[in-house]
């Protein structure tokens, strides 16, 4: 099955939600392998995981007793039933969510620049220093100020940006979301 298609994409959305743990670190992909494990009493490698999820280049498609697996741990028998139950209600067909171009961290050079921007009228410009840490280098409306450095994995356009272990005025907090309501709206890589 093509793992390029809007279907998997919910599928990758509602297995976030059932678990409730947003996936987005190479750790996440762990706890979510032994989510699967221990409520279903399945195995899923977690570099399966990462390629289904896009974190990882792989195979252009996922087998469908993968996605099979999936889908139990959302709660459907199988990946058909998912998509003629779930994927093609027409209030699933007509929202808004929308597959987003997504600029990973580990593809970024060392002192790449990055702007985003969100609503309402949020702007930051952000330097790659590597290994997914930034430095906030410009920031207009926003809780970020220049010299806050921060972790991240990816940004994707017109989703929330999820930042982790952000060093701000001194003071070290977990997470911070920029655009939780409309996501980013800009990303520009330099």
């Amino acid at each position: 099955m093509s793992d390029n298609n809007q279907n998997i994409v919910l599928l990758r959305r509602e297995v976030e939600r059932s678990a409730n743990h947003r996936v987005q670190t190479s750790n996440d992909f762990a706890v979510l392998s032994g989510m699967i494990q221990e409520r279903i009493g399945e195995t899923i490698a977690t570099s399966t995981l990462k390629r289904i999820w896009g974190y990882v280049d792989g195979y252009a498609s996922t087998r469908e007793t993968i996605l099979n697996i999936l889908c139990r741990f959302v709660g459907f028998p199988d990946y058909e039933t998912f998509v003629s139950d779930f994927c093609e209600q027409d209030s699933v067909r007509s929202s808004h969510y929308i597959l987003g171009e997504t600029v990973w961290s580990k593809d970024l050079a060392v002192p790449a620049l990055i702007e985003v921007q969100w609503n309402p009228n949020r702007r930051c410009i952000f330097r790659h220093l590597g290994d997914g840490r930034f430095e906030v280098v410009e920031s207009q409306n926003a809780k970020l100020k220049s010299g806050d450095t921060f972790q991240c994995e990816r940004f994707t356009f017109l989703q929330p940006l999820y930042i982790h272990d952000i060093v701000h005025d001194g003071v070290c907090h977990d997470l911070f979301v920029a655009g939780n309501k409309g996501g980013l709206t800009k990303i520009d890589v330099r």
